[in-house]
């Protein structure tokens, strides 16, 4: 049995916070919450980190509502300070930039910045080095992402502009659960 289990690809915040955190504990990656909760409860994973709310933008969809009727019981909390950046595959400026790919809490985190670009259309992914895939995957001309500047870099895309979240004090808060 793996040790614990989270929210991927390499590079998401949910990783990054298992790196600060957790750097020792083997971890296996899943490519949704709903994929981590059901592994938690088949015990494949001894336990979970699940991201539950962000300091600006509220509950992280129903994953504190799921871990209280679930029977899981949270250990511990760590709080992870969460920078966004906008990077591109081709395009050279965010002026060029048509559609923006990424979760669709960092696409929330980032509304303030964007509201002089009403000319962008969101995309929702399943995190934001998902979104990364996808805009590589397509190789859209005029396309970008919202992610970490790790996660641009890691990709070889171009870093357009780095702390476009709304509120430089914003943070996630990951509960580490497990069965109770």
């Amino acid at each position: 049995m793996t040790e614990l289990g989270l929210l991927g690809p390499e590079n998401t915040y949910h990783d990054m916070a298992r790196q600060k955190f957790l750097p020792n504990v083997s971890h296996v990656l899943f490519h949704s919450f709903d994929d981590v909760f059901k592994a938690l409860k088949e015990k494949r994973i001894k336990k979970a980190l699940i991201a539950i709310k962000n300091n600006t933008s509220g509950l992280v969809g129903d994953n504190l509502e799921r871990i209280k009727t679930s029977g899981h019981r949270i250990l511990e909390q760590f709080e992870l300070p969460i920078h966004l950046c906008l990077g591109s595959f081709k395009a050279a400026n965010i002026e060029s930039i048509k559609k923006i790919y990424s979760h669709p809490m960092a696409i929330k985190e980032t509304k303030k910045f964007f509201v002089k670009y009403s000319h962008i259309t969101f995309i929702s992914s399943t995190s934001t080095v998902s979104a990364i895939h996808e805009l590589k995957n397509n190789r859209e001309k005029n396309s970008g992402v919202i992610a970490s500047k790790e996660a641009i870099e890691a990709n070889d895309l171009m870093l357009l502009s780095e702390n476009i979240e709304d509120n430089s004090t914003n943070s996630t808060t990951f509960a580490l659960v497990e069965n109770a």
